[in-house]
């Protein structure tokens, strides 16, 4: 009863109870929503509200797909991430999106900003899920959704940046270790 922020579906996979996400996504805080719930026509049920998503490409498809946006691939919204986010972006004003990628989209209403300081390294397992806590993080500390979504973004890029490693040999607990020396 106390939380104030929560993030769902980073492992929640397809195969969960939908009483239990209904009684998640009914409680009166600020939500992060990542990977599963991208499949599951229940996040129709709080968009527009308050809200930060977390999607790749991939499961931005899915969820355009759930919306009834779009019906493309997740090659189509790489292509046209502008042209795909604004369009979610207008439909649900109040939702932060946060399209990862090579320079991650944050998107809200009919605004946009960019993150250009991303690196390869954070294209691997764990690194949106460190993303999506951030961001929760953020939002347990009275952060809007926006300021929580850019900080949080900005803070995993500039992380991924001090690595100085080999890219592809960075793994997660690597990244929560940068992020701990900003």
């Amino acid at each position: 009863k106390n939380t104030t922020a929560i993030c769902l579906g980073m492992g929640l996979g397809v195969d969960f109870e939908d009483s239990e996400i209904d009684s998640i996504l009914a409680f009166d805080c600020k939500k992060v929503i990542d990977a599963g719930m991208f499949y599951n026509s229940k996040l129709l049920d709080i968009l527009n509200t308050d809200i930060v998503l977390t999607p790749h490409p991939k499961e931005f498809a899915s969820l355009l797909k759930i919306t009834n946006l779009a019906i493309v691939n997740h090659e189509i919204v790489s292509q046209n991430r502008f042209l795909y986010a604004s369009l979610f972006a207008n439909k649900f004003p109040n939702t932060v999106l946060v399209l990862k990628g090579a320079n991650t989209l944050i998107c809200q209403g009919s605004q946009i900003w960019i993150n250009p300081f991303g690196s390869q390294a954070l294209a691997k397992g764990g690194s949106g899920d460190i993303l999506a806590g951030l961001i929760g993080a953020l939002l347990s500390q009275k952060y809007t959704p926006i300021d929580a979504a850019i900080t949080g973004s900005l803070a995993l890029s500039l992380a991924s940046m001090k690595y100085d490693k080999n890219n592809y040999s960075m793994t997660a607990m690597d990244l929560i270790s940068l992020i701990k020396e900003l």
